[in-house]
This record gives structure tokens, sequence and C-alpha cells, in this order.
């Protein structure tokens, strides 16, 4: 680089006395020295009198090929027809220092994103400082703007998938709903019988892929938090089996378990790990054929527990061992691939493990040899599995249910008078509103109501606007009330009980969930 001096023909002044040069060298070895900056020198006109390293590894010029010229040359065509490299000089002279980013062009044509820094350059005389040219300051911003987009991109998908997630669940609440009815009437033919077990599969089918998009958006968000304590890894296999027994009895399969004799304790989530175990299984049943068999072991192997689920069913290639724990990458890419999915679920298997401190892996023989997973965890320290039966929770000494008095309030017709059927075939009192002033007005007309599902997304008054309301009512002082809605990530669930809610119940609501509010309900009135 040539730190020279300005000059008003645009050539480098003579050379200044001895001291001077002394301190332009070392300024000349400094700017040498940066590379991630370009950094040049312009004259009051524009034209480049000065570059550096850095200025040629990013544009891809040479000191000889740009010195004397415009520094417009490094400006998209509309922007130079725009006239933006002279309004920013002219900014620069007006303020002193002119700050922006946008497209800029190299050497080769190809456009990058820049950070430009214009700074005036002035000299004292006798009337004041004097503009003697600009300082510019380039980098290249290309990597970081990507990134920022996908931050953007990223936070914009997990907003649309809460809101799918929401739209979904909405029109699988009254048909959950309804098919919990269903199946609490006792004479039923066995076409209808049929029919109504085709429906339950396929609803829990539609309410896992929902439950994945959003489990896949809050792990990527970091908003996932494990809640550690010791966990027996064969109690979270029992657990992961009984959840997957309906997928592998419709298809005639079998599932080995071999456990040993003394416990395996590990520190975790136990509802996360069941997730994990569940994830596995599934994906063995789905890639093996009617009839096939499940493998699943738990050991110890040195300071870690050792999982692992095995199948003989379709195997997996060996080119796509490596990537098939990828986001949205399924190993069975065919046209003619008999399962459905998003390919996501081995993915969130991954993330949980990891995030537990272990690891997964995927072996096969090849295709049509099945497949092994397994997952190692670390083992939780003998002296913490101790405290573990002081640990477990008590579940006995529940109040027996008699009826309550239910209040279902819910814009959504089909959703409401689904909930209300179920709810009165559990035996309870219901009462339907379908708006926060029809809940005001039942709430007025009633002496006593021992629950309040409210939905949340509703028109006109929102579920806490109508939560305040009827918290104060004389009717519902000592009722239990539940948030109910599609949007169920933390934040939403976090959200709903801060409002005041007892519990937030994620459409299509879950029977043990309903089952343990009125419970609730039922110690509370009991309780008075």
């Amino acid at each position: 680089m040539r730190p020279d001096s300005f000059a008003s023909d645009r050539h480098p002044l003579s050379s200044p006395p001895e001291p001077a040069v002394t301190s332009e060298e070392r300024l000349r070895i400094l700017l040498e020295s940066v590379q991630d900056y370009a950094i040049y020198l312009l004259d009051t006109d524009g034209c480049i009198v000065s570059w550096n390293s850095g200025a040629e590894k990013i544009k891809g010029y040479t000191a000889q090929e740009v010195l004397g010229q415009h520094f417009s040359m490094f400006y998209p065509p509309d922007d130079v027809a725009n006239g933006t490299p002279e309004a920013e000089l002219s900014a620069a002279a007006r303020t002193g220092r002119v700050e922006e980013e946008g497209w800029r062009v190299r050497k080769d044509g190809t456009m990058f994103w820049a950070n430009v820094v214009i700074r005036a350059v002035y000299t004292p005389s006798e009337d004041g400082p004097r503009l003697r040219g600009f300082a510019k300051v380039t980098r290249d911003m290309t990597e970081r703007k990507r990134l920022r987009e996908l931050e953007a991109a990223s936070q914009h998908m997990n907003e649309f998938l809460a809101t799918l997630a929401h739209e979904l669940r909405n029109p699988l609440a009254p048909v959950s709903n309804a098919l919990s009815v269903m199946m609490l009437e006792p004479l039923v033919s066995p076409t209808l019988r049929q029919c109504r077990d085709m429906i339950d599969r396929q609803i829990s089918h539609l309410t896992r892929l929902v439950d994945d998009l959003l489990d896949a958006g809050r792990v990527t968000t970091g908003k996932v938090a494990l809640r550690l304590e010791p966990v027996e890894l064969s109690d979270v296999v029992v657990r992961a089996i009984e959840m997957i027994r309906p997928h592998v009895a419709l298809r005639q399969q079998a599932v080995e378990v071999h456990v040993p004799p003394t416990g395996i304790m590990v520190n975790g989530d136990g509802t996360r790990l069941v997730q994990v175990v569940q994830g596995l299984l599934n994906n063995a049943s789905k890639f093996s054929e009617h009839g096939g068999r499940i493998g699943i072991e738990i050991d110890k192997v040195g300071a870690f527990a050792r999982l692992r689920v095995s199948d003989d069913g379709c195997g997996i290639d060996a080119a796509a061992l490596d990537s098939i724990f990828d986001l949205f990458v399924q190993a069975d890419n065919r046209f003619e691939r008999k399962e459905s999915g998003l390919g996501i679920g081995l993915t969130l298997c991954r993330w949980l493990v990891e995030m537990h401190g272990g690891s997964i892996e995927a072996a096969s023989e090849g295709l049509g040899r099945g497949a092994t997973f397994t997952v190692r965890l670390p083992l939780y320290a003998v002296q913490g599995a101790a405290n573990d039966e002081g640990m477990r929770g008590d579940s006995t000494g529940h109040a027996e249910l008699g009826a309550l008095a239910v209040l279902v309030v819910d814009d959504n017709c089909d959703s409401a008078d689904s909930m209300a059927m179920l709810l009165r075939m559990k035996g309870h009192r219901v009462q339907v509103a379908y708006s926060g002033a029809q809940a005001l007005d039942a709430a007025e007309r009633s002496e006593r109501i021992d629950v309040a599902l409210i939905d949340i997304a509703m028109p006109g008054a929102d579920g806490f606007a109508v939560l305040r309301q009827l918290k104060g009512t004389k009717a519902l002082g000592d009722a239990c009330f539940a948030a109910m809605t599609g949007f169920g990530q933390e934040s939403d669930v976090a959200r709903s009980l801060d409002q005041g809610f007892d519990l937030h119940l994620t459409k299509p609501v879950q029977l043990p969930l309903l089952d343990t509010l009125l419970e609730q309900a039922g110690e509370r009135r009991a309780g008075h």
C-alpha cells in the first residue's frame, strides 16, 4: 500500500521530511498486514490513491490496476447509475463519516455483500480544516449475511411451524374427542370397531407428525430444557414399548427385550428418553415387514449404558449411514417407498441423546439385511441412584371422583361440543360457551363450576381475558382452570401458567391429562 498524502492533482506529493517517512513506513507495514479488510485512500474526487493487500484479496485487483481509477468501479451498475458512490462521498464530506452495507463487484464480476465505512480526511489550514480526501474501509460480509438470513429464516420457520401446529390441532381436537366418545360406547359392530381403530391410528400418526415438527423447532432454537433425574433404563424401555405396542401389533411384529437382572441407572429426562426409544422402535417397525422381529437390549459398557434396537427389515445402504440422522433426510427415498414420514424422527433422537451427553449410531450390513441403532448414555453415579426412591412421587391418595360441573369455552363449535360429549359420558355435568360473553353468562347463572376448559385463541376476548373475568365470579372461585389450545410450545405452556391457568392442554387433548385435571378438581372440591 502507498499511504501517500493527498494532492489536488491526484498525484502523491513530494516526499515529506525524514521523520514523517518513518511514521508512514510504520503505517504502511501495519495496513499491509491487514488481510480481512480492504483499506484504501481516495482523493477528493473519489479516485484511488492507495491500495492494501486486503483490498487486493477481497476485490481481486492489484494496485497497478486500480490506482487512479474512480472507486465507483466496485459498485453494481444500478448503483452507479443512481449516483450512489458520489452521494456517499458527499455525505462523508458533510458529516465526517458514512457507514452502509450493500452489494459490491469483484474483478471477476462476482458480487459480495460489503460493510463499507468512508471517513473524510482533513488537514488544517489558515482558512480552517481542508478536505484532502477519504479513507475507505470495506469488509466482505457475505458469509455473515448468509448466517443472518439463515437465522431469520429459522425464526420464521419456527413461527410458521407453531402456527401450522395450531391450525392442524384445531380440526384434530374434535375428531379426537369424538373418537374418545366412540371408544366409550359398549355396543359397536365389528365393522364400526375396525373403522374406529383405523381412525385412532391415523389421528395418532398425524399428532406425532405435528409434535415432531414442533420438537425440531424447539431443539434447533435451544428451547428444550431437560429435567434430569435418576432414570432406570429398563423403565424407559417398558414405557416406550407400551406406546409402540398398537403399531407393532397391527403389523404382527414381535419385540424381544433383553435387560440385565440388575438395574441400569442414567441421569436423564425420562420423558425425552422414552421419546428416543419410542422413535427407534417406531423406525424399526416401519422399515420391517409384517411378522418381523425387533430386538431391544440394554447393558453396560465401561462408564456408559448401551441401548441397542435391531430389526431384520430392509436395511440401510452404506452410502446413507452418514446422513441418516440429518434433518428431513430419509435413507429410503424411492418413489415406491411404502412408509411415509418427514425425516425428522431420527434427527430428534440424535439431538436428544446428545443433549444427554450421549451418542447414537446406525449400523447395517446392507440393503435387506436389517439395521441396528446403538445409543450410549453416561451412567448415573451410584450414590445418586440411592436417592431414586425418594424422588418418586406417590401416586396413591387421589380423591374419589364424583360428578363435576364443567364449563367448556371454545369458539370452535365442533371442538367444544365433542369435548362436552366426552365429559358427559364420563359422568360430569357440562355447560358449553362459544365465546367469552357466553362463558360469563353461564358463570353468573351457575351456583358452582368445578372445572373450566378455555380456548386461548378466540375472537373478541382471548382466553386470558376470559380467565381473568371468570376468576372474579363467585361460581368459579375454587375452580380448576385449563388452557385448551393448539399452541403447544414450551413458551406457550409457560405463558398459560404465568397467566393463572392450572394446566395447559394442547389440542387434541390427551385423555390422561384431562383425567389429571378432573382428579385435581375433585380433590379441590373435597377439601372445601
